[in-house]
């Protein structure tokens, strides 16, 4: 009898997944081809304006710099997707940055070293959020951004705020090299976004996550590892957060504690306006990554017309706002 109340638990948490799952693959794919519409849609109009862009060099390079937010961003959905939020993004990309920097002082000899090192790091400050809010139940927001905080001013102390010298010419070449015609970044993003999205919306951890979002009590009552699944996804951002550092030291040849700060906020963005919940359980990794397009020749197009950094925000900050409100409206449509 006991072994039968166990099969019938392990049959109800399968049910209750394949459930959530068979719910987000409804309703996100919608948004996630409407944003990357509205990118297509961005290029020709920027195109019409100005006849010298959209050239392959340039969608080549949009590509490249979006890597960045790309890898980031799968970091930040998968804590959304719980009903977390990591606001330490920005800080641990210029950790993971400045050790790789620092490590190797332009010579690859330390690479080998170097990298695991800087993921090592990357990953323990996001361990060290996943436990504040798994186990000691602190907010998300107070815990991640009191940590960025804290670890902001650590990284201060031992660097007193510095760019280290220059990255390792290995990952400097990687970050301008290609093969086969295509830059390796942007082989690297290819392999990036299915590897992403096989985890998020292909693997039975992935449907924990979405059950979890959707309704936690439940997810506790079915028996689902919801404390340890917390500090893995709150670890996988970090983690992300320290390649993505690694990638955007790499582009830039040297590294500033601060360089991730302004990629804060569209890792948030690229998420929510790729369909994601912010209250959590819904929401495709393609969503997001159709979002870190968008974003990213927003970018390029706002450089281009010389806009402001202060613009640049507002016209950010006003998309986050419309995608909540139609993420409302849904809601609304739906009760």
């Amino acid at each position: 009898m006991i072994q039968n109340k166990q099969t019938t638990a392990v049959d109800d948490i399968a049910g209750f997944e394949k459930s959530v799952a068979r719910q987000w693959l409804r309703s996100d794919a919608r948004p996630a081809a409407l944003v990357l519409l509205a990118t297509v849609a961005l290029i020709v109009s920027m195109k019409l304006v100005n006849s010298e862009f959209g050239s392959l060099n340039q969608l080549n390079a949009i590509l490249i710099t979006s890597i960045f937010l790309v890898v980031a961003s799968f970091g930040q959905g998968l804590v959304i997707l719980t009903g977390g939020i990591d606001l330490s993004i920005g800080v641990v990309m210029g950790i993971g940055g400045m050790i790789i920097a620092g490590m190797t002082r332009g010579s690859d000899d330390m690479l080998i070293y170097a990298l695991p090192t800087a993921l090592a790091c990357c990953t323990a400050i996001g361990v060290i959020n996943g436990i504040g809010v798994a186990v000691a139940k602190l907010p998300p927001f107070i815990m991640t951004l009191s940590s960025g905080t804290t670890f902001f001013g650590v990284g201060l102390a031992l660097t007193a705020g510095s760019s280290q010298q220059a990255v390792a010419p290995a990952l400097q070449q990687f970050m301008s090299g290609s093969w086969l015609g295509l830059p390796l970044p942007v082989w690297f993003l290819i392999l990036f976004a299915v590897l992403a999205t096989l985890v998020q919306n292909g693997t039975a951890g992935g449907r924990k996550l979405y059950a979890m979002g959707s309704s936690p009590g439940a997810a506790r009552v079915l028996g689902l590892p919801t404390t340890m699944l917390t500090i893995a996804v709150y670890g996988a951002s970090g983690l992300c957060a320290g390649i993505a550092g690694i990638l955007l030291a790499g582009y830039s040849s040297s590294a500033t504690l601060d360089m991730g700060n302004a990629l804060l906020m569209p890792t948030i963005a690229a998420v929510v306006i790729g369909g994601a919940r912010v209250t959590g359980g819904a929401g495709i990794y393609l969503g997001t990554l159709a979002g870190a397009f968008f974003l990213s020749t927003l970018s390029t197009v706002i450089t281009i017309m010389s806009l402001s950094q202060g613009l640049r925000s507002v016209i950010q900050g006003g998309i986050i706002i419309g995608a909540l409100l139609l993420q409302s409206s849904r809601s609304a449509q739906r009760r």
